[in-house]
């Protein structure tokens, strides 16, 4: 048995950004605690590589796939009771419509793989799954498409049906680092085996979704704005929505300790439910020694001939990369030698980042912008005039962290903890002054304006470069968040749990 279970969703150990970033080196770190990883995933992909090599105290790895419908067989014979079809009637009108649904009602489903006997298998091949189909068809959309009502129900139930019939590895914790399915999944180790389950938020998981969904074209309605408004929410989009709703609430009332990096993300959590006895406040940590000794900004504009700007992520929606390309074609109209560099994996969404490469072609920035892809930061960050970040949500990006900690002024949008990162959170951290500049959401003009300002004065550039470094080296220390996970991970592994 294991001392911790950890569950990612999409990303490590395939995906390199900051959340599989975090994990690699908080699992590095804690030699003495040995690890399983659970991979929550969409399909079997044999193309995929390996971002990360796992240390040594990772004994196991197993992966689930929530989307392969190739698994799914036919089953010869029946175990489930008829009362089981009753028993998904009534989840389907907790999860889509929002109306709660008994706790112990639903461990008592779940106790055992599937759900009160269900399995996908069933929810495929079974008539009764069709007699149920119909009878929610005629009951919430009987004016909407048939065909869309069928596959989204077959597609919104596969994923969480996959995760019912998951076998996770013994563990003394379960910890998941997000809500969602890799939360269900958590929270389906706690009802199990009654251990410990614990959930870190890095970025606001439903948040996320909720800004995906009311995006899509796919559900029946494109947004062309970010902004949230549950009005516009198709039939189809609530329905998704609704349904990443129940499993964070189903995962908050799980566990035993929600972790948040970020103080701002606390307040979302109690609006949400999570009991304020079981939050903890643990910030994300960089390596000091690895970025201190950087090149500091005043040094590096008297040798540059062009003013670089740099973005550090992944080519992906919710980064909002349309927003940072289109100030960069404002802010090129004002600085001559202006420069800029995306830094990050492109795979992992090719359509998007085949339609920035497009508007870097139409807004002719073909000359000022260069895609890297995944490349060492460092070789960057001792470069940059200005590092920018125009995601639509974040938790506490360590990518501002790193920058500030290589004495980087930085533009971010005022998602997630970006505001308390680069002001400071507390007196004594705001009279450190701020290390770098605070745009909305979406605003291209607004992020072009800052790179302005910054260009246009190398002080302001030079006393938050100060700034950032001070404020990362007194309070996002690495060995501050190892130590933290180091003393609630041996709390909970001496825990005996229950049954």
């Amino acid at each position: 048995m294991t001392d911790i279970c950890l569950i990612v969703e999409g990303a490590y150990p395939y995906v390199t950004g900051g959340v599989s970033s975090w994990i690699q080196s908080l699992v590095t770190h804690l030699p003495d605690i040995s690890f399983a990883v659970v991979h929550i995933g969409a399909v079997p992909d044999p193309q995929r590589k390996v971002a990360y090599q796992m240390p040594g105290n990772v004994v196991e790895f197993h992966e689930v796939f929530i989307n392969d419908v190739s698994r799914v067989r036919k089953r010869k014979s029946r175990t489930y009771a008829a009362s089981a079809w009753d028993e998904l009637y009534i989840l389907h009108t907790s999860m889509t419509t929002g109306k709660p649904y008994a706790p112990e009602r639903l461990h008592s489903m779940l106790r055992q793989p599937g759900f009160a006997g269900l399995t996908s298998s069933d929810l495929f091949y079974a008539y009764e799954s069709w007699e149920l189909l119909v009878k929610l068809y005629e009951l919430y959309a009987p004016e909407l498409s048939f065909a869309d009502f069928f596959w989204t129900f077959r597609f919104s139930y596969l994923p969480i049906f996959s995760l019912f019939e998951a076998a996770l590895p013994q563990a003394h914790v379960y910890h998941a680092i997000s809500t969602g399915f890799g939360g269900l999944l958590g929270a389906l180790g706690k009802m199990r085996t009654g251990r410990p389950f614990l959930i870190t938020e890095h970025g606001l998981y439903t948040r996320e979704r909720e800004i995906e969904i009311i995006q899509s074209a796919w559900m029946g309605r494109l947004v062309a704005s970010y902004r949230i408004d549950k009005r516009r929410m198709s039939f189809f989009q609530q329905w998704w929505f609704n349904l990443f709703l129940f499993l964070e609430k189903l995962s908050y009332d799980a566990a035993d300790a929600v972790i948040s990096i970020a103080g701002i993300n606390q307040k979302y959590q109690l609006k949400r439910g999570v009991d304020p006895q079981k939050m903890r406040l643990i910030p994300n940590g960089i390596n000091i020694q690895q970025l201190a000794h950087l090149r500091r900004p005043e040094e590096q504009a008297s040798q540059a001939d062009s003013f670089l700007v740099g973005f550090v992520g992944r080519v992906v929606p919710i980064k909002d990369v349309k927003t940072f390309i289109r100030a960069l074609k404002i802010a090129s109209q004002t600085i001559p030698n202006l420069q800029a560099y995306l830094v990050g994996p492109t795979e992992e969404d090719a359509t998007y980042f085949q339609e920035c490469q497009r508007l870097v072609e139409m807004l002719d920035l073909a000359s000022v912008l260069h895609f890297t892809g995944s490349a060492d930061v460092k070789e960057y960050y001792s470069r940059l005039d200005v590092l920018v970040l125009t995601s639509l949500s974040e938790g506490q990006p360590l990518v501002i962290l790193e920058g500030n900690c290589a004495g980087v002024p930085v533009v971010a949008t005022d998602v997630g903890a970006c505001r308390e990162l680069l002001t400071g959170i507390s007196p004594e951290d705001q009279a450190l002054g701020a290390s770098g500049l605070i745009t909305h959401v979406a605003s291209p003009q607004e992020t072009a304006e800052a790179i302005v300002q910054l260009w246009r004065n190398s002080d302001m550039r030079a006393s938050m470069g100060r700034a950032g470094r001070e404020r990362t080296r007194r309070y996002y220390r690495q060995e501050q968040l190892y130590h933290s996970y180091q003393q609630l991970y041996h709390r909970y592994i001496s825990s005996k749990g229950h049954k």
